[in-house]
């Protein structure tokens, strides 16, 4: 049987999605030093609990690991900007606002309460997490590399 443009299109989309879930499914599973709570929390060796903006049901632990949609190099492969020190901490305009930079105080807000340092809310698909001070210090240091 000979398939049709249309059916051979939906093949590679499918196997593409496949080979994307198969690169950070293993991305995810790098282990961590068990020292390095910011390496685990980004991983999701360490889970924390997170829900949607609007809507307090929590989330299933594997959809809220930060690698699923962040990764710490190419900006083209990834659902969201990269958490990097230099996207992080370099002066920069999102989503419409004006030249802004993290620190570790605004980056915790972000991930508690969706809202960048600008004071522009981040996209609904951004957990909404229940991070400790101390669990988001250590990501912060992870990711900064300070």
């Amino acid at each position: 049987m000979i398939a049709s443009p249309s059916q051979r299109s939906a093949a590679r989309a499918s196997i593409g999605l496949a080979l994307l879930i198969a690169v950070r499914l293993i991305h995810a599973a790098e282990l961590c030093e068990p020292a390095d709570l910011g390496c685990a929390i980004f991983n999701g060796q360490h889970a924390i609990p997170a829900h949607l903006r609007d809507d307090d049901r929590p989330l299933p632990t594997w959809t809220t690991r930060c690698v699923n949609c962040h990764t710490q190099a190419d900006p083209a492969a990834t659902f969201a900007p990269p958490l990097t020190a230099g996207n992080l901490l370099d002066a920069k305009s999102r989503r419409g606002g004006p030249p802004s930079r993290y620190d570790p105080t605004t980056f915790c807000r972000a991930l508690k309460d969706g809202v960048d340092p600008a004071s522009v809310v981040l996209r609904k698909s951004m957990p909404h997490y229940q991070i400790s001070d101390a669990e988001c210090a250590a990501l912060w240091r992870f990711v900064t590399n300070h």
